[in-house]
């Protein structure tokens, strides 16, 4: 499998914190990567700046071979890197469906021109967009809310929305940032479930940050560790498990029993 993101020797300074020194990875193609570490280990700065949300300080990363670092944020998701973030990020005043038509539109050619004068061109573009929206609330089991607006959705279910909402821009790599963060059991295993299936099914390349263990160990085919800004570890789940400075950093005892 070719690298599809490839993360080479980036760094992160505040004033004199090093908050990511000299990290380096990749992503595959139809490869599920796991990025964990202890709070304050880098994770959520390393996404930002992956996503390029911030600037690195050094390095560079690339996307299906092209260096990205200084590319705006809206031109990395038309490029097909989009992620999601920890906290609920949806539109609360506006309905499911409208809140995944708006991530839709972030990649769908339709022109303000032809859109403003409802060329057949752009009506059959919105119809084919309208289509994949609704095909993914069905797939998140969000359809009978569809015309509801998103803030009466259950914390879970905006969760759903919001990966709903990043699918819809039809990314080629999809970044997690801690997907099942405040669900209990059954909804991160259910939510464990459906990033499989969609991993599968919509041919996506996944980096995931997450602290639910059982979830990282049993999803990801290569995990990465970040430790105080640094790599201490990468690995398939099994090799990192008795890694003993992954233990010693992050897992303890009771993850790798």
């Amino acid at each position: 499998m070719s690298a599809l993101l490839e993360v080479e020797r980036i760094s992160r300074r505040y004033g004199g914190l090093n908050a990511l020194k000299d990290v380096s990875f990749s992503v595959r193609e139809g490869e599920i990567v796991g990025l964990i570490g202890p709070n304050g280990a880098g994770k959520t700065t390393c996404f930002n700046v992956v996503s390029g949300a911030v600037p690195p300080s050094s390095g560079a990363i690339k996307f299906k071979g092209r260096n990205i670092v200084g590319r705006k944020t809206s031109q990395i998701v038309h490029d097909g890197l989009v992620r999601t973030f920890q906290a609920t990020t949806v539109f609360p005043a506006s309905s499911v469906i409208e809140n995944v038509l708006r991530g839709a539109f972030a990649t769908t050619p339709v022109s303000m021109f032809g859109s403003i004068i409802n060329t057949g061109a752009s009506r059959a573009t919105l119809a084919v967009t309208r289509k994949r929206c609704e095909q993914l609330l069905e797939r998140l089991a969000l359809s009978q809310f569809r015309d509801r607006k998103a803030s009466e959705l259950s914390y879970g279910g905006q969760r759903r929305l919001g990966v709903a909402i990043a699918l819809a821009a039809n990314p080629k790599l999809l970044l997690l940032d801690e997907p099942v963060a405040g669900l209990n059991p059954e909804e991160a295993a259910d939510f464990g479930r459906l990033i499989r299936e969609l991993h599968e099914s919509e041919k996506l390349s996944v980096l995931l940050v997450e602290h639910h263990m059982r979830l990282v160990m049993g999803l990801c085919n290569r995990i990465v560790v970040l430790d105080h800004g640094e790599k201490i570890a990468e690995g398939k789940p099994t090799e990192i498990s008795v890694n003993p400075k992954v233990v010693q950093a992050y897992l303890g005892t009771e993850v790798v029993a």
